[in-house]
């Protein structure tokens, strides 16, 4: 077990202790609800009142640790694992931004402008705006 870290849908970072086995990157059951307020029940895949049935536990949990792929596969959440750097990255659950989606209006979020100022999407407002994104790769 290696020390790593968990960044969840808000930003949260947690440092939780990663296994790697068989290509598989997994968590103890206790620091995966402590990171993502989800934990393993009798019942599924918990998280306050909604749980998530989970008809192959052998598949998702073995020796108190939590397969994190197919953790994000049962509770239909984006995942971004970096095995070699120690991360693991959790998105939306995918209901959620099919929801948005289908609203054609754009999430907000918030990025420095040209001269360092924080500016939101939502500060423009009431007028017309297109956004432009561009990637070197």
């Amino acid at each position: 077990m290696t020390v790593g870290q968990i960044i969840n849908i808000d930003g949260q970072v947690s440092a939780v202790e990663l296994s790697e086995q068989s290509g598989k990157v997994s968590v103890s059951n206790s620091e995966l609800e402590q990171a993502t307020g989800w934990s393993l029940k009798p019942e599924g895949l918990c998280r306050d009142q909604v749980c998530v049935p989970v008809l192959n536990v052998t598949a998702l949990s073995k020796d108190d640790q939590v397969d994190l792929s197919e953790f994000a596969r049962l509770v239909q959440q984006n995942i971004v694992i970096d095995a070699q750097r120690k991360v693991v990255a959790l998105g939306e659950q995918a209901q959620i931004r099919g929801t948005e989606m289908a609203t054609l209006e754009a999430p907000d979020f918030t990025l420095p402008d040209i001269h360092g100022r924080q500016v939101s999407f939502s500060d423009y407002n009431r007028r017309k705006r297109l956004l432009l994104a561009w990637s070197s790769w």
